[in-house]
Formats: structure tokens, C-alpha cells, sequence
């Protein structure tokens, strides 16, 4: 079996300067000259007066000069909180960087930043840059803890709020690199084909680049373009949400290069539409559950197939119970997820359980399960007939409206004429559950409103399926 090994980007450059680091449209940078870009924004955040671990806000969209700055952070030991803040009143904007306790607000131009009465100094990549270059590169970098990204929600329930993540005690070294993720130096690159702020999406794209693969972003999404860049660059992974992975199912076209691992993860993924993806695509699916905290299960393609609609087990060092109240619960009952996270990934004034605020349940040999969320807008019963509406053949995607008289919004590849039958299957599902038989309405794929990451958004309760989901 293959070991874990330690890396980074700057391990890369000195010995493969000349590899493609990142790309994305028609910028791109090497190994060489993106580590040589990082140097210079750490080391001009540190003259610019920020304290170690301060927080570092930024809206430069994912490509070379986001990633340059992200390693920034991770060396010179900052914080960065990357937001975008294009739906917010500056007022919201403004509570949100203050809640994190941003330090500075990093734009790619001041002329590209709204708000110049923001609550903390704006700067630009270009000005830090320019800043660091007085600093010779062959200066020894302080012995600080490394950075880390912090993210915000995804906004499904309201405005997004940021959530604070704990910092690592010890000095950048990398990434240990492990052969399931398939990527390093001697793999190909990774298609970030879902482009946003969060840790689904970012976070195997970091990973990969901090373990010597390249970054491909693909700004402007089509399925065919996914698979076009995948032949180009001969990707050997990349991430997409659920929402894109049925795009690529309902598209049909595989990229004649066969990836080895697609990762997917951040929402609810119907049971048909993995077996479709599996069909076509090959048995390299790779799924994830967790928080804007920390990742806290994968799962296989193998694995997935011998636990349909499972999110996978708890990684190591991490502890998942679900609880009703203070009781934790046996295999196969719902109730709260509930999580103990390692102790790198714990702060200070971390309770020792903290509640996800999703529902799931445990099969008897660990594997999670997620039914959705528990709020008062969506409570339990609302939540397992979504989760039991999802797991029927023709299912795309579901959303039942709770809070009053059951709405049940179901999507389907074919809308309501290719699912004869599939009201009465919503309508026996509730009534098994002990519910009020709902309102069902079924559309075509794709007709429910969704945040930037693929999530429904659940914002403005309403019956109307245009609308939006509560």
C-alpha cells in the first residue's frame, strides 16, 4: 500500500518550475511563478502591519491570483475568508466582514470594489504585491502558524453568515498527500468545474495544488465544456455539486479521458442520478458530507454501491453521533448530526459536540446518512418524506414546503408527463410517514432556484414551484 508523503507547491517549484500550477481561461501561471506571486503577497501583508492570524477578506474570483493569494495565507500564517458579496446590501456586507473580524479587504481592482466606507482598509493583490517585492525572496519567513481559509454558509436560509474555523498551531508544510484523492506530481490536473466560495468546491482544489497537481477553473459552466476541458488538460479529477453532475448525466457525454476520481458533495444527491453518473462516467465517484467547518465523511464509489444514499463513514479522528436532544440515538432512528471533530480542527470555545442543525441516521455498520435540514420552516416529517421522496427512481430533486399545508416540489428528468404515477408514490411515501397527504407538484429538472453552490435555496416559503423553496 502506497504511504502518505508531505508536500507543497514550493517543493513543486523547485523541482518542476516550469509545470502548469493553475489555469483559467487565458490566465495561467507555473509552479515557479505562482509560488514567487505567493511570496510576495505574504510578505506584503506582513509590511503592510497585520498581525499574525489576522483575518484577510478577498473577492478575486478562483484563477491564478486567488490561488497565489490563498497559499499566501497558508504560509505567512493569515487567516482568508473568500466572500462574495455581489447579493448583499452594504450593510450586510459590511456585518458580515465585521463578525469575522476581517483585518483588510483584498479586491483585484479598487475600481471592482462597491463599497469604499467598508469597516476595514480595501487594498489589491497588485498593491501587495508590489509591497512584498521590497523584501528580497531569500528572506527567512517568520516561524508562524500556518493560515487557513475560513468560509461562510451557502445562504440557503437566509443572508450567509461567516464560520469561524481554528487555526493550525504549527508552521506551513503542506499537504499529505494520499493516493485515493489521485493527485501529485505525476497525476494530471483538477477540474474545478463549480467555481465558488466554499469548502466543497475550494477544498479539493487547494488540496490538489498543494499536492502538485494543476488547477483548471472553468468559469462559464456547460457539460460540454466540463468534458471538453478534461480531454484538453487530461484532468485526472475534479469536483462538481450535484446540480452539475446531472447536467452531466442529462447531457450524456462522457470525455473520452477517463478521470480518476470526480468528487462531489454539498447537497443531497438522488440515488438515480449517482447510478447514472456511475454508468457514465466509470466507478470514480467520490462523495463527501461535512460543514463550513471541517469535512466529516467520504465515500467511495464501491463503498456507495454497497450503501446506497449513504455520505460515508466519519473520517479519522472524527466522532459522529445523532441525538435527540441529549440522547444519542441507535442505528437506523433520525435525530440531529451531531459531531466531535479532531482537536486541529477544534478553537477554543468549540462545545465538545456541535450540532450541524441536518437530520440523519447511522446504518449498523457506521454509515451516515443525511435526511436534510431541521428548522422550524422545515421540520422533521417535511424533512424525511424529502429524503423518502428522493430515493424514487425518477427523482431529480425534491423540496417540500413545511410551515402550513405540505407543498412536495418534485423535479424530474422528463417533468410531470415522463413520472405517471409519481404523485401517488409522494402522496403514499407521506402517508407511511403518518403525514397529511400534500400538494405535489412536479416540473422538469432544473426548475427550482439554487444558490451559487448548487444548493436549493430555501428562502420565501411559497407553494409556487417557480418561486423558490422555503
Amino acid at each position: 500500500m502506497q504511504q502518505q508523503y508531505m508536500w507543497n507547491p514550493w517543493r513543486t517549484a523547485e523541482r518542476y518550475p516550469d509545470r502548469t500550477a493553475v489555469v483559467a481561461d487565458e490566465e495561467a501561471l507555473t509552479f515557479g511563478e505562482l509560488t514567487g506571486a505567493a511570496d510576495r503577497l505574504g510578505r506584503g501583508l506582513a509590511l503592510s502591519g497585520l498581525h499574525s492570524g489576522a483575518m484577510v477578506s478577498t473577492d478575486i474570483p478562483p484563477g491564478p491570483r486567488f490561488f497565489a493569494l490563498a497559499l499566501a495565507a497558508l504560509k505567512y500564517g493569515y487567516g482568508l475568508f473568500p466572500c462574495d458579496t455581489s447579493d448583499l446590501t452594504p450593510d450586510q456586507e459590511d456585518k458580515l466582514l465585521t463578525d469575522m473580524e476581517v483585518a483588510v479587504h483584498v479586491s483585484a481592482s479598487r475600481a471592482e470594489h462597491r463599497d469604499p466606507a467598508l469597516c476595514c482598509p480595501v487594498t489589491t493583490d497588485g498593491e501587495l504585491s508590489e509591497l512584498g517585492a521590497r523584501v528580497p525572496l531569500t528572506a527567512p519567513v517568520p516561524a508562524v502558524g500556518a493560515g487557513y481559509l475560513a468560509f461562510s454558509t451557502s445562504g440557503t436560509t437566509g443572508v450567509p453568515q461567516g464560520v469561524p474555523r481554528a487555526r493550525p498551531r504549527r508552521p506551513y508544510r503542506g499537504v499529505a498527500v494520499a493516493p485515493r484523492y489521485e493527485a501529485g506530481t505525476d497525476r494530471g490536473p483538477h477540474l474545478m468545474a463549480s467555481p465558488t466560495y466554499h469548502l466543497g468546491t475550494l477544498g479539493p482544489a487547494l488540496y490538489a495544488l498543494q499536492a502538485g497537481s494543476a488547477v483548471v477553473v472553468q468559469r462559464a459552466w456547460s457539460p460540454a465544456g466540463f468534458a471538453g476541458l478534461i480531454d484538453r488538460h487530461a484532468a485526472d479529477s475534479a469536483m462538481l455539486s450535484p446540480d452539475l453532475l446531472l447536467a452531466v448525466v442529462e447531457a450524456g457525454h462522457a470525455p473520452a479521458h477517463r478521470l480518476r476520481a470526480l468528487f462531489h458533495g454539498g447537497s443531497a444527491c438522488p440515488p438515480a442520478v449517482k447510478r447514472a453518473a456511475i454508468a457514465l462516467l466509470g466507478p470514480v465517484l467520490h462523495e463527501y458530507y461535512g460543514t463550513s467547518r471541517s469535512t466529516l465523511t467520504e465515500i467511495t464509489t464501491p463503498e456507495w454501491l454497497a450503501h446506497p444514499g449513504s455520505v460515508g463513514r466519519p473520517l479519522a479522528g472524527i466522532r459522529v453521533e445523532i441525538r435527540q436532544g441529549e440522547r444519542a440515538l441507535p442505528p437506523g432512528e433520525t435525530g440531529e448530526i451531531c459531531v466531535r471533530l479532531r482537536e486541529i480542527d477544534r478553537r477554543a470555545d468549540d462545545p465538545p459536540l456541535l450540532r450541524t442543525g441536518d437530520l440523519g441516521f447511522m446504518d449498523r455498520d457506521g454509515y451516515l446518512f443525511v435526511v436534510g435540514r431541521d428548522s422550524a420552516e422545515h421540520p422533521v416529517g417535511a424533512a424525511r418524506l424529502e429524503y423518502e421522496v428522493r430515493l424514487l427512481p425518477a427523482v431529480t430533486d425534491v423540496a417540500v414546503l413545511g410551515g402550513g399545508p405540505l407543498v412536495c416540489l418534485v423535479e424530474t428528468r422528463g417533468g410531470r408527463l415522463a413520472a405517471p404515477g409519481l404523485e401517488a408514490e409522494v402522496r403514499r411515501a407521506a402517508e407511511a410517514l403518518g403525514l397529511p397527504a400534500p400538494r405535489v407538484e412536479v416540473a422538469a429538472t432544473g426548475t427550482l432556484p439554487r444558490t451559487p453552490s448548487g444548493k436549493l435555496r430555501r428562502t420565501s416559503p411559497t407553494g409556487d414551484a417557480a418561486a423558490a423553496c422555503p
